[in-house]
């Protein structure tokens, strides 16, 4: 056989050991992390859709990993369509937001430095990326978030209902101010998604939002200077490789004196929004460390890292001296 040929099936066969190796672990951490998920603790707040049927609302826990018995040791909140109106008929055609609240959260407390980690279930219009950054805006930080509902819905509702329990949570009222910008974010960067051609259109809606957010946070950024703005925008058009309107423009400057008036976290913003717009390599090894991290959060993320670096090294190592 030829000596080429050879390694390169020694190569094959070592990268399908290394995938099944990295198949068990994601397996093993994310059981770990379910496990984790469903437990019950001091900390853990739960929002449910008063609109739930009986049948709906075991969905719900079920997909929460949580029982009626668990429930009955959380802290509980009720969210209803008066509220989600209330909040979201400024942006949103009330037929769209409809009469029954079925959006529900539960969010646990993280470590300190954790950040804002978000997981959904049946929402197919909120991205995990579109919550996290409106939250943080609205100034939540270090919770383990999970949004479900009973059927596919859009989930913009659920913004209400992650910051309501957080009230709960940190024992300190949400500004409306602050709940009023973190839905225009929202919903800004789920029309920018729509409106960016390509499958990562929100990838980059919540990049070039999140990238601006910054700069207004670090004072880099004079909101009152409004041809500063228009160039920042149009720089982060070319970074972002994105083409905005002029109503779209508009509806950014409109968003961005709201943050500035908020006075956001710059610090905090500027640690944990890095994610929402930068990019791993394009290697197996890299994007099997952002999923895993993204689904286990903080508590076991360090043990993750470990061992992916470790997975790198090996699988570089390997290639070099199979043609050295």
């Amino acid at each position: 056989m030829d000596p080429t040929a050879h390694r390169l099936r020694i190569g094959v066969v070592f990268m399908r050991k290394i995938c099944m190796i990295l198949t068990l672990f994601v397996l093993f951490m994310l059981n770990g992390a379910i496990v984790i998920a469903a437990g019950v603790t001091k900390d853990t707040v739960v929002a449910l859709g008063a609109d739930l049927s009986t049948e709906q609302r075991a969905v719900v826990l079920e997909l929460m990993g949580l029982t009626e018995e668990d429930l009955a040791g959380c802290r509980v909140v009720t969210i209803t369509n008066d509220m989600e109106h209330q909040y979201l008929d400024a942006y949103l055609d009330p037929s769209v937001i409809g009469t029954k609240s079925l959006s529900s959260v539960k969010i646990v407390k993280a470590p300190a430095g954790s950040g804002v980690l978000v997981t959904t279930k049946n929402i197919n219009y909120c991205t995990t990326g579109m919550y996290r950054n409106a939250l943080m805006t609205a100034g939540m930080v270090d919770t383990e978030v999970l949004v479900v509902a009973p059927t596919p819905i859009s989930g913009t509702a659920g913004l209400i209902g992650a910051l309501k329990a957080y009230e709960e949570m940190a024992g300190a009222q949400v500004s409306d101010a602050a709940l009023d910008t973190a839905l225009d974010e929202l919903i800004t960067t789920g029309e920018l998604a729509e409106n960016i051609q390509g499958e990562a259109g929100s990838d980059e809606a919540e990049a070039l939002i999140a990238w601006l957010k910054n700069k207004v946070a670090s004072k880099e950024l004079d909101i009152g200077d409004e041809e500063s703005v228009r160039e920042t925008i149009a720089e982060g058009e070319r970074i972002f490789g994105i083409s905005l309107t002029e109503e779209e423009k508009q509806r950014i400057i409109d968003l961005l004196g709201k943050l500035d008036t908020l006075g956001l976290n710059a610090d905090y913003l500027i640690e944990q929004a890095q994610g929402l717009y930068e990019k791993y390599g394009l290697g197996i090894v890299e994007n099997a460390n952002e999923a895993i991290n993204e689904a286990v959060g903080g508590a076991i993320k360090s043990a993750v890292e470990d061992f992916i670096q470790s997975l790198s090294d090996a699988v570089s190592g390997f290639f070099k001296n199979l043609f050295s």
